[in-house]
């Protein structure tokens, strides 16, 4: 895939500076000091704040006309109620007089825009909300530049869409607060077109076209009639009409709806997925539910405004960190990315020297003192180096055995398969057995052994879905390079009759390929570099075994044939053919 790094590189700053402006602008939210409540199309209710007094002259629960408010007023109102109470800012200290409905009587109050930094638990919401943009800033940093197919480039869209809404806190009113949350509001379309792109992508392999398109209309006329009624017409028609219908709670259901189709895209997925493919879709959609879940609660506040906050915030946060974990541990897309144990390790690495040199720092400062002797000061040092030394040996194990415990028991039963191989005396055995460990431990979608004879390679050997051919001419293009190279072969990077998904370990001894292992990958995803050397591995030993067990039948049939009888003979001579058959050079 080819990659534009200007592109690249412009949307990394992008996507930084949102991060970095966001989380620095959540803090210096202004807004109306109270929450204006839209009953129906031409009625609201004013309820206070926690934690924020009610400006004079104002009491919990008065109505207001809706369609009576000054300009100014309808624009800000507009704003703080689309924009979900953090979403947006108005300049701090502005004035706006409200029209409030007493009884018969109307009475104009002015309401002053306040900073939200009092209003109870502001502070942990702020929090939550900064710790989810750098999350969603890691999940589209990794995304855009280790991402490779369209779902990936649906889940870019998606982040970058999300973030670029949420970071629109500019201290705006009237028509340019009202232009600013619309093109937020923007973004978050874009945010969802994403996440359709993402779903359908990972849905395609398993769904009818037919069943795609009927979701894709459905797609296409419910976010139009959000983003017409809601997103993005909603601010405009109450402040040019005074009619406030697309600022209802259920007109933000249908917005929310946007994300509901593509999460029943993917159930409707997983209901036809196999097993392998239901793993790792068990992640993207519990995430996709949960996301789901805090856009409802942001878009329809019909508890308090705190409350709805918390829950889209930690909802949010969930289900992005849900979705990460998804890309980076069972690789529902695919991600080249590469997340194994040196980069643990070297955490660990750095976590016990970090710490030898606090302690050693403590110690000296606070028990040895300037006036230890020489001896005393080198000794200790050396004495915690190795005390941490072997609690980094432990810590290793640990992260070995609990971290990456399904491949550390893999790498184990392989690799303890590799010592037994010369063990076996029937080369049928060591075959079945080398190919079920395989499909077993690394989950291969597909493994085969095939055998030179003649001038061409039989699979002799097979297990798993992938169908390979039973016929492979001697100079296919993939044993070639694996002749010449001596190494696994990636089949993406060749015209092969073996497909273009897995990998070719040549099973070589003595300089001669006489067989070869052939391994699909997993489902979405490419075997490491460690898994690679350790198939190579066993390819290796089972090579040298099988060898060794031909060179023992030549043996048995030379022994037979200085022995035998005349009237054996013809049997000695057809085992010996058999042998002739399979001989290589190389």
């Amino acid at each position: 895939m080819q990659r534009h790094y200007t592109l690249l590189t412009l949307l990394t700053i992008f996507i930084v500076a949102t991060a970095v402006y966001g989380a620095f602008a959540i803090f210096k939210v202004a807004s109306l000091p109270v929450q204006v409540n839209i009953v129906d199309a031409h009625t609201a209710v004013i309820e206070p704040i926690a934690g924020i007094p009610l400006p004079a002259d104002i009491r919990a629960g008065d109505q207001i006309d809706l369609s009576t408010q000054p300009p100014g007023t309808r624009e800000v109102i507009g704003i703080n109620t689309l924009s979900a109470y953090l979403a947006a800012s108005l300049p701090l200290g502005h004035a706006y007089d409200f029209v409030i409905q007493r009884g018969n009587t109307q009475v104009t109050v002015p309401v002053t825009a306040v900073h939200l930094g009092d209003a109870s638990g502001i502070s942990v919401i702020q929090w939550i909300y900064v710790l989810q943009s750098f999350v969603f800033a890691g999940l589209a940093l990794l995304i855009i530049w280790r991402g490779r197919n369209r779902a990936t480039a649906g889940m870019a869209l998606w982040t970058i869409g999300n973030m670029a809404g949420g970071a629109a806190v500019f201290p705006l009113d009237g028509l340019a607060g009202v232009a600013m949350v619309a093109t937020a509001n923007f973004g978050y379309v874009l945010a969802r077109v994403g996440f359709y792109v993402m779903a359908d992508a990972i849905a395609r392999p398993i769904l009818s076209p037919s069943m795609r398109r009927f979701y894709l209309v459905a797609f296409v006329l419910i976010l139009a009639a959000g983003s017409v009624l809601f997103s993005l017409g909603g601010p405009f028609l109450y402040t040019f009409t005074g009619w406030a219908g697309g600022l209802l709670p259920r007109a933000g259901l249908l917005w929310s709806a946007g994300y509901l189709v593509p999460v029943i895209l993917l159930f409707s997925a997983y209901q036809y997925a196999s097993v392998a493919q239901r793993l790792r879709l068990r992640w993207m959609l519990w995430s996709g539910v949960i996301f789901l879940l805090g856009v409802v609660a942001s878009n329809t506040p019909i508890l308090t405004v705190q409350f709805s906050v918390a829950t889209t915030d930690i909802c949010q946060l969930l289900g992005v960190t849900g979705f990460l974990y998804a890309v980076l541990r069972h690789r529902v897309m695919d991600v080249s990315v590469l997340l194994d144990r040196t980069l643990v390790y070297g955490a660990v690495t750095a976590l016990v020297i970090g710490t030898l040199a606090t302690v050693n720092s403590l110690v000296q400062h606070a028990a040895l003192g300037t006036s230890a002797s020489l001896l005393l000061q080198v000794v200790v040092p050396l004495s915690l180096g190795i005390v941490l030394t072997r609690v980094r040996a432990y810590m290793d194990r640990i992260v070995e055995r609990v971290f990456f415990r399904k491949k550390y028991l893999a790498d184990r039963a392989l690799r303890r398969f590799a010592r037994l191989c010369s063990r076996f005396e029937l080369a049928d055995e060591l075959t079945a057995t080398g190919i079920a460990d395989i499909r077993q431990h690394l989950g291969a979608r597909g493994v085969a052994i095939y055998e030179r004879r003649g001038e061409e390679y039989i699979c002799v050997r097979h297990t798993g879905e992938v169908v390979y051919p039973q016929h492979v001419k001697i100079d296919d293009t993939a044993f070639v390079a694996a002749r010449a190279d001596q190494n696994d072969i990636d089949l993406s990077e060749f015209h092969s009759a073996l497909g273009s998904d897995g990998y070719v370990f040549p099973m070589a001894a003595h300089g001669e390929m006489q067989y070869v292992l052939v391994c699909a990958n997993r489902p979405g995803e490419r075997y490491p570099v460690d898994e690679r050397t350790l198939l190579a591995h066993v390819a290796h030993e089972m090579g040298m075994s099988l060898y060794a067990l031909r060179m023992q039948a030549k043996a048995k049939v030379v022994e037979a044939l200085a022995k035998a009888p005349l009237t054996s003979l013809p049997e000695v001579q057809t085992q010996a053919r058999t042998l002739l058959n399979a001989v290589t050079v190389g």
